[in-house]
């Protein structure tokens, strides 16, 4: 998201822009399998290629990520909520006291609008938030309705949650697919697409970008790879946005004997304070006799985004269903995200459980959940002796994480009372697909990687643009976060370059 706004921004200010991409720019529309290892058909429907590993509490994890790969990066597979964060989140504090965040809600309001605009965001105004630039969405479902009466009826506060979909015929909102019928609206529809009809934008795909060379003073090339064929690109301005688990990985993967432990790195914080939000599934079942199916993502509520001094997020609908095939794919989840490497033979037989929970859970709408996670420094992306080119990081669960995990599920409970609800998942169920914090911003070059600008502090010619620039993770989707920013610091640029040619 952040490397195809940023590109978009620049593109129409007359910048000459070149997109390297390690994924392909166009798709298979030939069937998906998101369990498979053939990284070629992975990469043909914008699928992260590999699996990645890590350590949580210090248990070995390896699982194939939430993320895309391809001309669109990640939204390629979201599920297209672009929520804005909450004003207060702009406030937080860091772990000196200090604002976390160099810029405030004001200063990022209008990029907010404009991203609502090119992405064409659908939702209705939530009554407890700021005021958003999104266009009336299409009437609920019968099943939506239900539940949103419900919820109000219960003293929250529901809105029409705010997604880039057109909702064209036969629309299927393709959470965790590509959408091939131009009905999501993706980062590469959004904003390559119209980069690139500019004139003065080009995509180069299938690049894998394996090391930035930089001097003293500032990046002076990258060295890339396309088809086993060795290239070599330079630039005015680099602009990272690889995601917040590669972007860390490439600076620290990109030594040399000036940056010993890793490009843009004398702070020592290039890839610490990795944040992932906690997302829980939880099924709800309508009360009584009511029968209630073909929900959609239509519900959204923030009553207990800040709740009695804590910070927790917001809640959704998925659209989804307590079907076999819904439940499969959690029990499958759980058992990458544990580590429970002694139960992966036995996914194939997870159908049975899966028809049986289906069977249980009757007409059961699901809808999840996201919980702010705090920065830790220990918490980092760091290099695999044993890979060291793919992503690996170590992550702990803090006690106070656990202790609002818990306060938030009572909170569930609350909003949907009177109704039967139950959790689908584990004790801690960490969105990988949410990484954010590993090369935050801030105002002082000890405690923050990146300027205001979003520029690194040690070569000035280098920014990043992804979700690695977030001091804190909010309680919200993080794409429409990634966005704003991203056309702000593209504005800078061209005005900064700009100002240099006029001296």
């Amino acid at each position: 998201m952040g490397g195809a706004a940023v590109g978009y921004a620049l593109a129409k200010a007359g910048r000459r822009v070149l997109f390297i991409e390690k994924g392909f720019s166009q798709f298979s529309q030939d069937e998906d399998d998101p369990d498979t290892f053939d990284e070629t058909m992975r990469l043909r429907n914008g699928r992260w290629p590999q699996q990645i590993s890590g350590m949580v509490d210090n248990q070995s994890v390896r699982f194939f990520p939430a993320l895309g790969c391809g001309a669109g990066g990640s939204t390629l597979l979201y599920a297209a909520a672009l929520e804005r964060f909450s004003p207060g989140d702009f406030q937080a504090t860091d772990e000196l006291g200090e604002p976390a965040w160099p810029i405030d809600y004001e200063g990022l309001e209008p990029f907010y609008r404009l991203a609502e605009r090119l992405l064409q965001v659908r939702g209705s105004q939530d009554p407890l938030q700021p005021e958003a630039d999104v266009i009336d969405p299409p009437v609920m479902t019968r099943c939506d309705q239900y539940f949103f009466d419900s919820v109000q009826s219960n003293g929250m506060h529901p809105y029409r949650v705010h997604t880039a979909c057109r909702y064209v015929e036969d629309c299927s909102q393709c959470g965790g697919a590509i959408c091939h019928k131009s009905c999501k609206q993706d980062a590469r529809h959004a904003f390559i697409e119209p980069a690139l009809a500019t004139g003065n934008a080009m995509i180069v795909d299938q690049c894998n970008v394996e090391k930035i060379e930089a001097g003293k003073g500032e990046v002076t090339e990258l060295l890339c790879r396309r088809n086993g064929k060795a290239l070599t690109f330079t630039a005015k301005r680099y602009v990272l946005a690889a995601g917040a688990l590669s972007t860390p990985l490439l600076l620290l993967n990109s030594r040399n004997e000036l940056w010993p432990n890793g490009v843009a790195n004398t702070s020592d914080l290039v890839g610490r304070n990795l944040m992932f939000h906690v997302s829980d599934f939880f099924a709800v079942w309508p009360r009584g006799r009511m029968r209630v199916s073909t929900p959609g993502k239509s519900i959204a509520f923030r009553d207990f985004y800040e709740y009695q001094g804590l910070k927790f997020g917001v809640i959704q609908s998925t659209g989804l269903t307590a079907t076999s095939r819904n439940i499969l794919h959690f029990l499958k989840s759980i058992i990458d995200r544990q580590g429970w490497i002694w139960l992966k033979p036995l996914k194939p037989l997870m159908r049975i459980p899966a028809a049986i929970g289906a069977f249980i859970s009757g007409k059961a709408t699901i809808f999840a959940s996201i919980l702010e996670d705090m920065p830790y420094p220990e918490n980092r992306v760091k290099p695999n002796p044993q890979e060291p080119d793919r992503i690996f990081f170590e992550y702990t669960v803090h006690a106070e994480l656990r202790q609002r995990i818990k306060a938030f599920r009572r909170l569930y409970r609350q909003a949907f009372k009177r109704h039967r609800m139950m959790v689908l998942g584990s004790e801690v169920n960490l969105n990988f697909g949410h990484a954010c914090g590993t090369c935050r911003f801030g105002t002082d070059p000890s405690t923050a990687v990146l300027d205001v600008n979003n520029r690194t502090y040690d070569l000035p010619n280098l920014y990043i643009v992804d979700a690695s620039f977030f001091p804190t993770s909010g309680g919200a989707n993080p794409s429409l976060t990634i966005a704003a920013n991203a056309l702000r610091v593209g504005a800078y640029i061209a005005e900064e370059l700009a100002t240099k040619i006029c001296v």
